[in-house]
């Protein structure tokens, strides 16, 4: 499974690079939907529009409890997170809506009757964007904003229930710093 998600992210990264009339950037997120912090790729879908998205690869680290139902005391993994965006706002001050989903490969640590025990969970959840966004021409892209998210169900091999991720009504802060690479003249 990890190997088709890292295949389906480079086939994608490599499909939009090759747009060059439209405008593109490179960030860096911590929090939000990248959980602890990840690199994103964002491009609007053509130089006349508005309307775009994001594909991005965050590692996370928690020691919270609450990350999982299970309760475990440590979790690190990675997430992939991709997202279709729009703009609101004039050339370089935006308001940011967005709507996404997050897949997760997580690795959990437990201390059970005096022994360490490490199990693999995987989760899907979804969130949404709302946040400013600063875009300088082909310079500083500069986004903060507030995360909702919830865990999307999913099924065990059993066909059971599986929670994952618990993050049922959670709102994540985020901020992201990055770099635009170009910035034509959008039009509404």
């Amino acid at each position: 499974m990890k190997k088709k998600v890292l295949t389906l992210i480079c086939t994608i990264l490599c499909c939009v690079s090759g747009f060059s009339q439209r405008q593109q950037g490179v960030y860096l997120e911590t929090f939000g939907a990248s959980t602890t912090v990840g690199i994103h790729y964002d491009t609007r879908f053509n130089e006349k529009t508005r309307w775009g998205g994001r594909i991005g690869i965050a590692y996370t680290n928690s020691s919270s409890q609450d990350f999982f139902d299970s309760a475990p005391e440590k979790t690190t993994g990675l997430t992939f997170p991709i997202a279709f965006n729009y703009l609101i706002g004039n050339k370089k001050h935006n308001l940011e809506l967005g709507i996404g989903i997050s897949y997760g490969i997580y690795s959990c640590k437990y201390n059970t009757n005096g022994y360490r025990v490490e199990k693999t969970k995987n989760s899907v959840f979804g969130f949404v964007d709302v946040g400013y966004r600063y875009q300088a021409n082909n310079g500083l892209m500069l986004r903060i904003g507030l995360n909702p998210g919830t865990a999307l169900g999913m099924h065990d091999e059993l066909g059971e229930k599986d929670h994952g991720v618990d993050r049922a009504a959670v709102i994540y802060p985020y901020i992201s710093i990055g770099y635009n690479f170009y910035n034509p003249q959008i039009r509404n």
